[in-house]
């Protein structure tokens, strides 16, 4: 099972926490795995290279595990445009889930320093 967890502060998305494998294929075809990375990885590119966002990452490939979190330095337009971002990979994955969803679990939780944690 593959769970990602979008944080908020007020209403803006601040980043996200994905872990797990989905266990719907092997490894290499699995489609929700590929589904789940690509919408994931799409947001960071755009927040890194059309919104000049330096987030911050963690990744670990073994676990599945995907941390994006954005810094807390942003000008109010900065933090609308990488709201906006994080709300389309958001409703993408809510998708994803409603049609695999013994594989995937999407949720949006309000964030703290522990809940971003590296």
């Amino acid at each position: 099972m593959t769970r990602v967890s979008f944080f908020k502060k007020g209403d803006l998305l601040t980043g996200f926490h994905a872990e797990g494998h989905s266990g719907y294929a092997p490894a290499g075809s699995d489609i929700v795995c590929a589904g789940v990375s690509a919408l994931l990885q799409s947001a960071v590119i755009a927040l890194a290279e059309l919104l000049a966002i330096p987030v911050e990452l963690k990744t670990e490939k073994k676990t599945g595990l995907f941390i994006c979190r954005l810094p807390a330095a942003l000008t109010g337009e900065q933090q609308e445009k990488a709201d906006l971002l994080l709300r389309s990979a958001h409703l993408g994955l809510l998708r994803m889930a409603d049609e695999y969803p013994e594989h995937l679990r999407v949720s949006i939780k309000e964030a703290t320093k522990n809940a971003e944690a590296f």
